[in-house]
């Protein structure tokens, strides 16, 4: 199976190759980590590695908590993380220095192999939905249990599996999936993956760890940018087109109407900064980009009410988020692709903010579901909804801490998939490595 495999992708790469050869030219991100893919960069020689694998930063991060409590329970082991991305690589590296960071192998067999005896590990532990069916065999032909974490199927990728035979032959020989929710773990059954190795444990991004001092870290950060302890902040996290013009729409009107209120927009793409100063200006209002934050004027101007912060930074999110009252979390108000909707709705949740959010959310719907539940949550349907949502909350600012409490409170209660995870994989990583393929 796996020759057929290698000659499957040889032939696809062949019949791709003008425009693989385009995108090596002229896309740096392709090109990005392309030879330490195919093992022409040194890789360690290790032995009964633990190997853990996100394809980008977001599964990167994710696995913070249970890497931390796997590094407690075996102390002597050695941890790789791998990762498919430039961005996930360096996530990794600054998330866990002290381990090995390497990129994930490309799917041909011999290199496959390569990795694996270089490696060595005693247990492979992927993330999400990574299904890799060179590596997943020769996994299994080296004995080398393989385990899904935090594991997830969307309808799309289900149908699509459907109609292959491949996929759901390969997910029979995982030796355990743990999943975020009935759902997932239902469309996995239904591709033919026996009852006993499914697990539903919730999903880990509940287990990140968020900033329990929030108002210390707010009155701290409000002192930093220039704004009163008092005033109502209303943040726009990973912010769109369509989106950023919502927002000031509705923060003008509002400011008409008199209420005080500061405006600080984080777009999901700095890139778009000088459209959306443009948009700001031809609105009435004075624009302060991050970058230019420091110069003297601009940062005495942030006490006005007009003047709207531009977050034209990439990591900062998380620093605003715990500054603000209120947050509007982007890439939902508008339809963009059936597999592209919203963002992290739990981190301004955790942070005890009152979190609005678009129709659009299918990338969170779990956490969405949860807010709505808990009457924790507000979901806005246009521009106009926006407006009159906002105008509520600042009429009755009292309402602005309870959504923000019941929201955090909602959080924790989903915490524990981490710990629900680790006592899954204490029988796999307590095996040895065997002989390898």
């Amino acid at each position: 199976m796996s020759l057929l495999l290698d000659i499957m992708y040889l032939l696809i790469a062949a019949l791709l190759s003008p425009w693989l050869l385009y995108a090596l030219a002229f896309k740096h991100n392709y090109r990005q980590g392309l030879l330490a893919r195919f093992g022409l960069r040194s890789l360690p020689v290790l032995s009964q590695s633990i190997w853990l694998h996100g394809a980008s930063a977001g599964e990167v991060l994710v696995m913070r908590p249970l890497l931390e409590r796997l590094e407690t329970k075996l102390p002597q082991a050695t941890f790789v993380i791998s990762t498919v991305t430039s961005t996930g690589k360096l996530a990794a590296e600054k998330a866990y220095p002290r381990h090995q960071v390497i990129y994930f192998p490309i799917d041909l067999s011999p290199i496959v192999r390569m990795f694996l005896r270089r490696l060595k590990p005693r247990i492979i532990i992927m993330f999400e939905s990574e299904f890799w069916p060179n590596f997943i065999l020769c996994a299994e032909r080296a004995s080398i249990p393989v385990a899904l974490l935090n594991g997830k199927l969307s309808p799309r990728s289900y149908v699509a599996y459907k109609r292959t035979l491949l996929v759901p032959w390969l997910l029979k020989k995982l030796s355990l999936l743990a999943v975020q929710n009935a759902e997932y773990a239902e469309r996995f059954r239904q591709l033919g993956v026996p009852q006993e190795k499914i697990t539903v444990t919730g999903n880990m991004k509940y287990d990140l760890p968020y900033d329990t001092g929030k108002e210390l870290a707010r009155s701290t950060l409000r002192k930093e940018f220039g704004y009163r302890p008092d005033r109502i902040i209303l943040i726009g996290g990973s912010t769109h087109a369509g989106e950023h013009e919502a927002l000031i729409y509705a923060f003008s009107r509002l400011r008409k109407e008199g209420h005080r209120l500061h405006l600080i927009l984080v777009p999901r793409y700095p890139a778009e900064a000088a459209h959306i100063e443009r948009l700001l200006e031809d609105s009435g209002l004075l624009a302060v980009r991050r970058t230019s934050l420091y110069e003297t004027a601009h940062l005495s101007s942030l006490d006005s009410c007009d003047a709207v912060l531009i977050v034209d930074t990439m990591g900062e999110l998380r620093r605003f988020y715990a500054l603000a009252d209120m947050a509007y979390v982007g890439g939902s108000l508008f339809f963009r692709k059936s597999n592209k909707g919203g963002h992290n709705l739990m981190e301004p949740a955790m942070f005890g903010l009152a979190v609005l959010f678009g129709p659009y959310n299918f990338s969170f719907r779990d956490t969405v579901a949860t807010l709505m539940n808990e009457a924790a949550g507000i979901m806005v349907r246009n521009r106009e909804d926006l407006y009159e949502q906002l105008r509520d909350l600042l009429t009755h600012p009292q309402r602005i801490v309870e959504l923000g409490q019941k929201a955090r409170t909602a959080m924790l209660k989903e915490r524990g998939a981490t710990a629900r995870n680790i006592e899954l994989l204490s029988s796999l990583t307590a095996q040895p490595a065997r002989a390898l393929c």
